[in-house]
């Protein structure tokens, strides 16, 4: 007997999928493709720079297996580099993965129970509800405000005795918008007062893969600095546009409840699920790159030009901080049909349906600043 996935979950990603094969035969070389955040181009050289360089020196003892949690010194090096959240990371407090998708599959298998509730904010990453389906695990979905931002009044209503966890991204995926100081205090007051219902306190995962492409002039600030039961899950490959090599982290507060427990519990699930360290070449490349910080200054302007762009024809943006997307309303509503209409001039961009939100789209800034012309053209023939 083969298994069987949910196809309500599956189906419209698989349909978009279609219309992104189908629109790339199609438009050929004149395609413009800002669907899934794949840039063409590199806003910094380093991190090519690097693999190249870390590549053309390594030793056959270099590729040797690593432990699960990944090699001890890249470990030291990355939990050195989280300093600026004003914790003390040790090395066992940092669990190397093949990007934050393995990330967060891990650490949903090591917490939770099958049953448990977890709390997605709504837009959220297409994936999230996915997973938690895999591990039997239940979403109760939560909307943010109509500004995108963080409904705490929403997120403590949502909380019973049932909940386990909150999952937040930050910056947000698919927004970009970037929670303050004041929205992460506030939401650490709602899950330390959810402990009241008889339960430990929900643990609260941070998706920070965007967080060092925060392009607007604010500071980031991580949930872990502000809630005890916290860990973030993070990718070098969305900074760095190398997101195919899979290297990535999770990073569990020192402050978390048990800890010495839930760190031999990550590590015996990356065993258990099959999900290994990166790769030994990744592993060095993420040693040297930990604590480095991506230029950003190609992304503030581009965002800034795009945006601009889109506001001079009408439509309306969604604030963002973060990321290399960018977030806006569908005239008339209808997300699906504006993406198709979109795909037939050529112009790849995602509905927002498959976020769980309709009537939104969301363009990734794969092209720069050059190409803004030819985008809002297309753009324009949409609504036209």
């Amino acid at each position: 007997m083969r298994r069987q996935f949910d196809e309500e979950l599956l189906l419209p990603l698989e349909e978009f999928a279609q219309l992104h094969r189908y629109t790339v035969r199609a438009a050929g070389v004149d395609l413009i493709d800002l669907s899934y955040p794949n840039p063409l181009f590199h806003r910094d050289v380093r991190a090519r720079e690097l693999l190249q360089e870390i590549a053309e020196k390594l030793e056959p003892r270099s590729l040797q297996y690593t432990p699960f949690g990944g090699a001890t010194v890249v470990r030291r090096r990355i939990a050195a580099s989280l300093k600026w959240t004003g914790l003390c990371f040790g090395y066992r407090d940092v669990v190397l993965t093949p990007g934050a998708t393995a990330a967060l599959c891990v650490a949903l298998f090591a917490l939770f129970q099958p049953g448990d509730e977890i709390i997605l904010v709504t837009p959220c990453w297409m994936d999230y509800p996915i997973y938690l389906k895999r591990f039997g695990l239940v979403a109760r979905m939560v909307a943010s405000r109509p500004d995108k931002r963080l409904d705490l009044d929403a997120v403590s209503a949502a909380c019973s005795t049932r909940t386990a966890g909150i999952i937040v991204s930050q910056p947000s995926c698919p927004t970009g918008v970037l929670m303050t100081a004041a929205e992460l205090s506030g939401l650490a007051e709602v899950l330390t007062a959810a402990t009241a219902y008889g339960r430990t306190a929900p643990v609260l995962i941070s998706d920070e893969v965007h967080r060092d492409q925060t392009w607007a002039d604010v500071t980031f600030s991580t949930p872990l600095s502000y809630y005890p039961a916290a860990l973030s899950v993070y990718s070098f490959g969305k900074a760095w546009s190398m997101q195919g090599q899979r290297t990535g982290y999770i990073a569990l507060s020192p402050n978390f409840p048990d800890g010495n427990e839930v760190r031999l519990q990550l590590e015996r699930a990356m065993r258990v699920t099959g999900f290994c360290a990166p790769t030994a070449l990744m592993q060095a490349v993420a040693g040297a790159l930990a604590g480095m910080q991506p230029h950003r200054e190609g992304l503030a302007f581009d965002q800034q030009v795009f945006r601009r762009g889109l506001d001079e024809l009408g439509y309306r943006v969604t604030p963002g901080q973060g990321s290399c997307f960018i977030y806006a309303e569908c005239p008339g509503g209808d997300d699906i049909e504006f993406v198709r209409k979109a795909a037939r001039e050529g112009l790849l961009i995602m509905p927002s349906s498959i976020f769980y939100e309709p009537g939104y789209f969301r363009l990734a800034l794969n092209v720069g600043a050059d190409r803004v012309d030819d985008v809002m053209e297309r753009l324009s023939c949409v609504v036209s």
